[in-house]
């Protein structure tokens, strides 16, 4: 198989990128910047460019089979919002595979986004209230991401994460909408086995799960 990875320089992205290359795929590492990802594989193209650069876009996805952004939004804490550049990012990737009739799309995101299977627990809402007090530029960019995802009409995964900064000790993974108690916290390494794992699940396709070290 054949995935493009956007994020692919960052700290889930590069785990996302060694999970495919280890299980036999072909990789198109999408990134900002020259020298971004030192990865080196047989199996891996590297293709630079802005996340508005449509034409380059084009370029990395054109091939693929399911797409992967694990771009994730600005921590900033100042009250003013400011750009939303992974909105925009959402808003090209998503146009340009309309245009290439390309279907299979995962992404991150974190509970600010609602799924219609959540039920009330923490997990599903308290993550939504603190990102609007503690970090509004994330959670304008979330709110303004889910519309552009849940209208489109791609087989879209949104994998919804908490704090992925937890210390990763060998534990799998879970997931929840609420339905079961999850637990408020992710290390990167099971956020992208998560990710890789929807490449080929479609059982979370239109679906957001909650995903936690179990």
């Amino acid at each position: 198989m054949k995935i493009t990875i956007f994020g692919a320089n960052g700290a889930i992205g590069k785990m996302v990128v060694q999970e495919a290359l280890t299980n036999g795929d072909h990789v198109v590492a999408y990134v900002r910047r020259n020298n971004a990802l030192t990865i080196t594989h047989e199996n891996l193209e590297i293709i630079v460019g802005n996340l508005d650069n449509e034409t380059k876009i084009e370029e990395a996805i054109v091939n693929s089979d399911t797409v992967i952004s694990t771009l994730g939004p600005s921590l900033d804490k100042s009250r003013k919002v400011k750009e939303l550049p992974i909105t925009s990012a959402h808003k090209s990737i998503i146009t340009v595979m309309k245009r290439l009739n390309k279907k299979r799309f995962i992404t991150l995101a974190t509970p600010t986004l609602k799924a219609k299977e959540d039920t009330s627990q923490l997990i599903t809402i308290l993550p939504s209230i603190m990102a609007k007090v503690l970090f509004p530029t994330g959670y304008q960019e979330m709110k303004q991401i889910e519309p552009i995802i849940k209208t489109s009409n791609l087989d879209w995964t949104v994998v919804r994460i908490i704090n992925p900064n937890v210390k990763y000790t060998g534990q799998t993974y879970d997931i929840s909408f609420g339905n079961t108690k999850g637990k408020m916290n992710v290390s990167r390494e099971n956020v992208a086995k998560c990710l890789y794992d929807a490449v080929r699940n479609n059982a979370y396709i239109h679906k957001m799960p909650i995903v936690f070290n179990k």
